[in-house]
């Protein structure tokens, strides 16, 4: 395996990470637009209401999902990065620099970082509550 090997993998993996990014968009911008549906019905009934929160909620695990996978496949490149450093007679300064940046071989994680978790409640809050608040007359 080659330096442009790792980058090769590393160009794939951000090219489907950013199509999958593309559809999380088009996801959340389908659930504002049943939360508002949803606030401005005056006939509005639980089973509704709770399938319009599931969907939401489940969008929000795709977007976890999609940042944990994006994540675990940079630290993988860096991890692979730093094989290759340790074994050839070197790597080049970008490919340090990747090393330098992230966490080599770390495990996958869903957990958001600040502003990941604070994006993402921000949306469920906005969403999930045209979904279960009255519209006052």
């Amino acid at each position: 395996m080659s330096e442009m090997d790792i980058w090769n993998y590393a160009t794939a993996a951000s090219s489907a990470n950013g199509t999958q990014g593309i559809g999380l968009a088009i996801l959340i911008g389908l659930g504002f637009w049943i939360s508002g549906a949803m606030y401005n019905s005056t006939d509005k009934n639980i089973v509704g209401k709770i399938t319009a929160s599931v969907y939401m909620l489940t969008v929000g695990v795709f977007f976890l999902f999609n940042a944990a996978i994006f994540e675990w496949n940079i630290n993988q490149v860096a991890a692979g990065l730093e094989y290759l450093k340790e074994t050839t007679e070197g790597i080049s300064p970008g490919g340090q620099a990747i090393i330098n940046a992230n966490d080599p071989g770390a495990p996958f994680s869903m957990v958001p970082n600040l502003v990941q978790g604070l994006f993402l409640l921000s949306v469920l809050v906005m969403q999930l509550s045209g979904v279960w608040m009255t519209k006052k007359s």
